[in-house]
């Protein structure tokens, strides 16, 4: 009995010396609509992200992506126009969690809801107005990161995205792939 009370203590120890609770990732790369549009688009992609670790393999993620201005200029035969577009994502979901090397390398996949936001900041060639619109889909994400320091708080890492969202007027699919700096805490 007296050999157990130690390995209890050692146990416990251990399993409190766990990675940091949240995490707030940054991330900027490239946007591409991979959908059946008529004109591929693409963009430069920005994204924040905030993850709860609910377990030492599960995490809780939300966050707020961008495609800035994927459209470019439309031309007509009265002129080239900027409508000034932008894709929002809001993906909120579950990412599940690999550590490899002593918690020092972190592979990572998961997936979840998504709200979408195109807005278009001009009006058309064609004297049309600008209007927004919004859909709902899904989202699945992989990444692979790296401890910058000895005690986990800083991350480098990339990953890709893939948000599909469908609405009344169309079906969205976009491929983001980003590099990401990520900072861990409790």
């Amino acid at each position: 009995m007296r050999i157990l009370i130690p390995f209890v203590l050692i146990a416990s120890c251990a399993a409190a010396q766990s990675t940091p609770g949240s995490r707030l990732t940054f991330s900027g790369g490239w946007s591409r609509d991979i959908g059946f549009s008529s004109e591929p688009e693409s963009a430069t992609g920005l994204g924040l992200s905030y993850g709860y670790r609910v377990h030492k393999y599960v995490e809780a993620e939300a966050g707020l992506f961008t495609a800035l201005d994927p459209t470019g200029d439309i031309c007509s035969h009265n002129g080239c126009v900027d409508i000034n577009d932008h894709f929002f994502w809001v993906p909120f979901g579950v990412r599940f969690i690999a550590p490899l090397a002593r918690g020092r390398i972190e592979f990572s996949a998961g997936g979840g809801g998504l709200y979408e936001k195109h807005t278009l900041g001009n009006a058309f060639p064609q004297g049309g107005t600008a209007d927004s619109r919004t859909a709902w889909g899904g989202y699945f994400v992989g990444s692979a990161a790296v401890a910058l320091d000895r005690s986990r708080h800083f991350w480098l890492g990339a990953a890709p995205r893939w948000f599909l969202a469908n609405g009344f007027v169309a079906r969205d699919r976009w491929f983001q792939i980003s590099a990401e700096f990520s900072v861990r805490f409790r």
